[in-house]
This record gives structure tokens, C-alpha cells and sequence, in this order.
């Protein structure tokens, strides 16, 4: 049993985020008290408060991870996603393995960037950080009302059990420690760019003055999402033993609705920086971007869903989750709409023909996904509700909605880098769009040739992908060709390319980040399209064909582990001897069993097997062959990549500009 300081601990950590609590509403509302008093340095409270309600919060994280590492039983919360089996590893990640403790850990990340808004904003923008950190802090407080009134980890239980229910066992994996965190990160960090946004609103704040700042933070969390997307799709595929990687799940779709969103609006802010225009239409996708990663957090904790990813609750902290996003809507757009009129474009015309023209259209497809998506979400819950009939709406709705955008998307990445800013030379584009049509052709026709019959989203895509991928390419060529031009031709070749490279790492960052998509694309079509599978019984020395590849099947072995047993099968891929052994386990906490695949891989494929229940002496055997997958995990590290490169660039506002408008904590005359 743990002794009595730790039994107790956790109402230090519980006392700590009361405390945070409080904090976060002095600093929601000491800027709005300078203003009502007129004593500006009131506001900067506001900044002291965002450290130390990071510093409180964490206290309390501290303490419920050490609840269960010591396997405090007497905290429901530890109780219940815990035993005295689970690895100490899975007791730490399991502060997150639960409602209550997932919701702490957003509210953490919440205080975080919170801290990390005070700290960057002291020098860079001083003026108007009070109300930064107010709009942040209503966000706070209503998150920690959730948390400490309706979905508490600290709760206590008694009588304390002498053990606990056990980690979900879907969870009990790697990447759990890594995926909840970091799409946390990315839904929470677009929090940053709201808060941004409704200060530029209500301080009537120009423009190039914090757009610059939004940029950033807005990539930083794009960043977290898209890696927290990606290895969710890893997570599926190598734990939940279906052979896929996305099925379209209303809870996936929920991290991928505010992605496509947050996308369309890096791109556009782009445009605002170059051309002065879009500038309501940002403030748009900004809260638009943050509402749909709060409505990702009621699909998860509303209980209306069932998904492995869902979260079986009472409704009551769904209800909650739903008002306060309700409020967040309704109140930012209602500043949006009588504030917004600040925000007007100084430019309006543009030549069809144009690169803003390009981001506009890539604007609507964008948003246009999204769109489709949450339809595709929503339908069947609002048809539920209606009639009480439960419809599903699944993977062939999104694949035939979302394949043709997702390559007029490819169209628009390939052309964008040819075309200039303001207008285009018609002839100029053509000569530059020769080339790279006459490949993308080529390899589409080739493809076409090479597998024979196969669907037509097939050859398009590798069409696309060549035909983007020749176009980022000759851009930089002809990049580095003008350096050399420049030079007199005093630079080699490498020099100058690496030169060129280095010296605009916010463009090629971006261009990396379009290589990572190509490259993802490839995999999406190869898996997608030539994905080979075959489910059998299996005995001892049977053989079974898939693709090409011959497994043949040596029978199971059995193993004890801390909190499960295994039953492991034994397959011997005949190709080149490797050995795969997938398992099928139960356990003790909870006598739930799951398999675990086993997968044999090399750049170009993965041979996926499967082991089920046994029946007269036989083996339920499901094995894959998945063509290109791994270019999914490959891709995925290239867009980061090109995500870190692009925030290496380094953003400097014009501080000899005079910048328009008050402060909210100053009088305004």
C-alpha cells in the first residue's frame, strides 16, 4: 500500500489546480479592470499570472502521475485505468489514458502556451499582450471548469481497492505515449492564433503588425497535428491488427477537419503578408480553425460516438463542452462581425492569372474539404438525433468526395510555384508548364502500361505527383541558375544551390513540406489501390499465398508477461525466411484480449499477418500485402521537416512602422 504521503499528495496537486483556477481569472480579467480604472499597469498582471498558473498546473499533472506510479488507489481515476501489473512505463503515459486525465493533459498544454504567449510577448509585443493573455485566460477558465466541477482526476474512492481495472489495453503501446500529446499540441496550440485574432479585434491592431506572429503559431501547431495525425495512423496500423492505417472514423475525421482548415489558412496568411489582402478572411479561418478543434474534443467526450478513440462518458461533460464552444462561436463572431470592418484589404483586384489568385482557389478547395468532411461527420449524428435511426456514413462516401479534390489539390501545388505575384506572362507559364505536363503524362500512361487494369485515381495520382514534383524541382533550378547568373558564376553549382536553399528557408521549407505530400500521395495510391490481403484457418505446415509471398504457418508458442498472456503465432515467409510473429493476447486486469500484427518490412511493401482464435486444432490467419505504406511514415517526416525549416526563418516585425490603435487595457478616446 503506498503510504500515507501519497495517499494525501494528490489533494496538494488538487489544492494547486484550485489555485490555477483563480489565477487564470485574474489574469482573464485584470486587463478589462485597467481598462474599466484606467490604470494600464494593472493589465501586467495578466503576464506574471500566465507563468504561474503554467507552474500550478503542472504541480497537479505531477501529482496524479505520481498517484500512479505509487498505485494510489484511493484517486477513482487511478483506480480505474491502473492496476498493480501495469508497467511503469503505461502507468505514467496513463495520465492521459482516461477522460479526466486527457482533459488535464489539454488543459496543461492550454497553460503552456499560455506561459509561452507571456514569455515571447514581453519584448515582441508588450502593448497588446494584456489582452492576449485575457482572451487566453477565458479559455483557460472555462477548460478548468470542466476539469475541476464536472471530469476531476483527483476525486478520491473509498473503500480503496486493493487493485485497480487496468489500462485500456488498446493503450498499452509506444505510441501512445507520443500521439496524444502531440495532436493535443496541435489542437490546442491553434488556441494561440484565436487569441490573436480576437485581440486584434478588440484593439483594432493592424495587420502587419501581428500577422507575422500568427504565421508561426499557427505552423507550430500545425506542426504537433500533423505529426499527432501521423502517427495516430501509424498507432492504427501497427496496434489495432486491421491492416489499415484510416477509416475514416468520426474521431479521426475530427483531427483532420481543423488540419485542413489550418492548412488553408498558412497558405492564405501568405498572401496577406505579400498582397495586404485576406485580412477578415484570416480572422475567419482562425476561429473557425480553433471552434473545430474544440468540436474534436466534444465528438471525443459527448459519449454520442462509438470508436476506439472515444471516450464513454456521461453526457453531462459532453453538454458542457458544447455550450462553451456554443459561447466561443458565438461571441467571436460576433466581435468578427462588428470589429471586422478594421480588417479590410487595401488591395481587391487581382489578375486571374496569379499567384494570390492561386491561394484563393486553394482556399476553397481546402475549405470545401473540410466542409465535406464535417458533413460527412455530423450527417449520421444529426440523423440519430432526428429519428432515432442509426445510419453510418463511411470510406466510400470520403473516398469518392474527398480522392478528385484531394487532386485538384495536386493541380494547384504543381502550378503554384510557376506563377508569379500580381500577373502572369501566359507565355512565360506555358513554356515553364511544358515539361512538366509532358512527364506527369508520361508517368501516368507508363503506370497505366505497367499494372494494367486498375482504377483511374491510380494513373492520375502518379500523373500529379510527377507533374508537382518536376515543377518544385525546375523552380529551384531555375532559382539556382539566376544565383549563378547573379554571381558572375563565382559559386559552383552545390555552393549556389545550397546558398540558394539556405538563404529563403521560409519558401523551401514549404517546398520540403509539398515534397512530404507527394511522397505521403504515393503511399495513399499504393496502399489504397493494390492492397492484398487473404484471411484463412490454418494447421501446422500449411501454406498459405498472398501476392506473391508464401507464408507457411508453424504452429503457436505461449508466454507469460507482467499483465497479459500471449499467444504467439509462428509464420515463415518462404520468400526470404523472415519470420513474423503475430500475437493474440489477454489481459489480466481486465480478461479483454486483442491481437497484436506482426509485419515484415521494406521501402517498397509490408507482408501484415494476423493471428485470431483457434478452432479444431486450426488458426485464424489474416495476412496483407501493402504496397508503398511505409511511404506514408517516410512522407510524414518529410512535411516535418520542412515544418522545422520554415520556422527557422526568423520573423521581424518593423518596429519604425507606427502601429494603429490602442491597446484593450489603455483608454481608448
Amino acid at each position: 500500500m503506498p503510504s500515507d504521503v501519497s495517499l494525501n499528495l494528490i489533494e496538494l496537486g488538487h489544492f494547486c489546480a484550485y489555485l490555477a483556477f483563480a489565477v487564470a481569472i485574474v489574469q482573464m480579467t485584470a486587463p478589462i479592470i485597467a481598462r474599466i480604472t484606467h490604470r494600464p499597469a494593472l493589465a501586467e498582471i495578466s503576464v506574471n499570472a500566465s507563468v504561474l498558473v503554467f507552474l500550478l498546473t503542472t504541480i497537479g499533472a505531477l501529482t496524479i502521475v505520481y498517484s500512479f506510479v505509487t498505485s494510489n488507489f484511493s484517486v477513482r481515476y487511478v483506480a480505474e485505468n491502473s492496476n498493480l501489473q501495469l508497467p511503469l512505463f503505461y502507468k505514467i503515459t496513463a495520465l492521459w489514458g482516461g477522460h479526466e486525465g486527457s482533459l488535464y493533459l489539454w488543459t496543461w498544454i492550454l497553460t503552456l502556451f499560455n506561459m509561452a504567449i507571456g514569455l515571447h510577448g514581453r519584448q515582441r509585443y508588450p502593448d497588446r499582450l494584456p489582452t492576449i493573455l485575457a482572451v487566453h485566460g477565458c479559455l483557460i477558465v472555462g477548460f478548468f471548469g470542466l476539469v475541476l466541477f464536472l471530469s476531476s482526476p483527483f476525486t478520491r474512492l473509498f473503500p480503496v481497492p486493493l487493485n485497480g481495472n487496468d489500462l485500456d489495453p488498446l493503450l498499452q503501446d509506444p505510441g501512445m505515449a507520443i500521439h496524444p500529446p502531440m495532436l493535443y499540441l496541435g489542437y490546442v496550440g491553434f488556441s494561440v492564433p484565436y487569441a490573436f485574432a480576437m485581440a486584434a479585434l478588440l484593439t483594432k491592431w493592424r495587420s502587419e503588425f501581428w500577422i507575422g506572429h500568427v504565421r508561426r503559431w499557427a505552423l507550430i501547431a500545425w506542426g504537433f497535428l500533423t505529426a499527432g495525425i501521423i502517427l495516430g495512423a501509424w498507432w492504427s496500423y501497427y496496434v489495432l491488427g486491421w491492416g489499415g492505417y484510416w477509416g475514416w472514423d468520426p474521431v479521426e475525421n475530427a483531427s483532420f477537419m481543423p488540419w485542413l482548415v489550418g492548412t488553408a489558412l498558412i497558405h492564405s496568411i501568405t498572401v496577406q503578408e505579400r498582397r495586404q489582402m485576406l485580412h477578415a478572411w484570416n480572422i475567419f479561418l482562425v476561429i473557425t480553425t480553433f471552434a473545430l478543434s474544440l468540436l474534436g474534443t466534444f465528438l471525443v467526450r459527448s459519449g454520442i460516438l462509438s470508436s476506439v478513440h472515444a471516450f464513454a462518458i456521461s453526457p453531462a461533460q459532453g453538454t458542457y463542452i458544447l455550450i462553451f464552444m456554443m459561447i466561443v462561436l458565438v461571441v467571436s463572431f460576433a466581435i468578427f462581425l462588428v470589429k471586422g470592418r478594421y480588417q479590410q484589404a487595401r488591395e481587391e483586384w487581382i489578375s486571374p492569372l496569379s499567384r494570390e489568385s492561386l491561394f484563393i482557389w486553394n482556399n476553397v478547395v481546402f475549405t470545401a474539404a473540410a466542409t465535406c468532411v464535417l458533413l460527412g461527420t455530423l450527417y449520421p449524428l444529426a440523423i440519430e438525433a432526428m429519428t432515432s435511426q442509426r445510419i453510418s456514413v463511411g470510406p466510400p462516401y470520403f473516398n469518392l468526395v474527398m480522392v478528385p479534390i484531394f487532386l485538384v489539390m495536386l493541380v494547384l501545388m504543381g502550378v503554384g510555384p510557376l506563377v508569379p505575384w500580381r500577373k502572369a506572362n501566359f507565355n512565360k507559364l506555358r513554356g515553364r508548364l511544358i515539361v512538366p505536363v509532358i512527364l506527369g503524362l508520361v508517368m501516368g500512361i507508363a503506370m497505366r502500361l505497367w499494372f494494367g487494369p486498375v482504377r483511374w485515381t491510380g494513373p492520375v495520382a502518379v500523373a500529379l505527383v510527377s507533374f508537382v514534383a518536376t515543377t518544385i524541382i525546375a523552380s529551384f533550378v531555375r532559382a539556382v541558375r539566376l544565383r549563378r547568373q547573379q554571381q558572375a558564376k563565382r559559386e559552383g553549382v552545390f555552393a549556389a544551390a545550397w546558398s540558394t536553399f539556405s538563404g529563403n528557408r521560409r519558401l523551401y521549407g514549404g517546398m520540403v513540406v509539398h515534397m512530404g505530400i507527394l511522397v505521403i500521395a504515393l503511399g495513399l495510391t499504393g496502399s489504397g489501390l493494390f492492397q492484398e490481403s487473404k484471411l484463412v484457418m490454418m494447421a501446422p505446415g500449411n501454406i498459405v499465398q498472398v501476392a506473391g509471398y508464401r507464408l507457411r504457418f508453424d504452429g503457436v508458442m505461449h508466454f507469460h508477461h507482467a499483465n497479459y498472456f500471449a499467444t504467439q503465432g509462428r509464420l515463415r515467409l518462404l520468400n526470404d525466411g523472415a519470420l513474423l510473429t503475430p500475437e493474440r493476447r489477454v489481459f489480466s486486469g481486465n480478461q479483454m484480449g486483442i491481437s497484436r500484427p506482426s509485419i515484415n518490412s521494406n521501402p517498397l511493401r509490408d507482408v501484415y499477418a494476423v493471428i485470431g482464435t483457434s478452432h479444431d486444432g486450426k488458426w485464424a490467419v489474416h495476412v496483407y500485402v501493402n504496397p508503398l505504406v511505409n511511404f506514408l511514415w517516410f512522407g510524414g517526416l518529410i512535411v516535418l521537416c520542412g515544418v522545422g525549416l520554415s520556422l527557422s526563418y526568423r520573423f521581424r516585425t518593423a518596429r519604425s512602422r507606427v502601429d494603429a490603435g490602442a491597446p484593450w487595457s489603455a483608454p481608448v478616446k
